[in-house]
């Protein structure tokens, strides 16, 4: 625990939060359905992943040998991310997204203002929270990196389970399956990229899979 109270972590962390919570900002702006001041969840979100943030930064480094931000310039890892990315965002276009925004639509964006806010609140948040803390969390516990990777897809899957048991209606069983199946998958690739190149190329991948919202933004125009 001593790792998380040096003063290096400290500041990447405060830093690394409010970046995150600056990037979440419009996100929660635009929710109407919050039951509370925006400024009083802004202050939640940058002290959640303040938190989290340092377990990546007092952990991961410590015990993977690894950095969280290294420039790696390996242009068959930046191609296996773009692969994986291009691949989860024509899936859920294809197969996916036509049956969720029927179900779902508050989690599709109508406009590109919407796109955006969702977009960064995406990007910010959904790395550090399904990839890079938990990772940080079970190499800490375990101290190796497979048993961690495991458990982080894991987590991953815990959360999927969360999220389609609080919805009001359950998707077809069949789609419940291909959701459990990209995370499992997507996971694994998420991971391995993030140890191999850093936190960079699992944004990049973030970023694909957004991307496909446009084509249907446009598409519908």
């Amino acid at each position: 625990m001593r790792s998380l109270a040096q003063t290096n972590v400290l500041i990447k962390a405060a830093v690394a939060a409010m970046i995150t919570s600056l990037a979440a900002y419009p996100r929660l702006a635009s929710w109407t359905e919050r039951n509370g001041a925006v400024g009083f969840f802004l202050l939640m979100l940058l002290w959640t992943t303040f938190v989290l943030w340092s377990f990546v930064f007092g952990w991961h480094e410590r015990y993977s040998g690894e950095g969280v931000f290294k420039a790696s310039t390996s242009l068959k890892l930046w191609g296996l991310a773009s692969l994986a990315g291009m691949a989860g965002a024509i899936l859920l276009m294809l197969v996916v997204d036509p049956q969720l925004r029927v179900t779902t639509p508050k989690d599709y964006p109508v406009d590109l203002k919407s796109w955006a806010n969702m977009g960064l609140f995406t990007l910010s948040f959904d790395p550090l929270f399904l990839c890079f803390a938990p990772f940080a969390f079970f190499i800490r516990l375990f101290r190796k990196p497979k048993i961690a990777t495991v458990l982080t897809v894991l987590f991953g899957v815990f959360v999927l389970y969360l999220k389609l048991s609080s919805a009001n209606r359950l998707p077809a069983m069949w789609l419940v399956a291909v959701l459990a199946l990209m995370r499992v998958a997507g996971g694994f690739v998420m991971v391995y990229v993030y140890l191999q190149g850093g936190a960079l190329p699992v944004f990049w991948m973030g970023v694909l899979v957004e991307l496909r919202h446009l084509v249907l933004l446009f598409g519908e125009r």
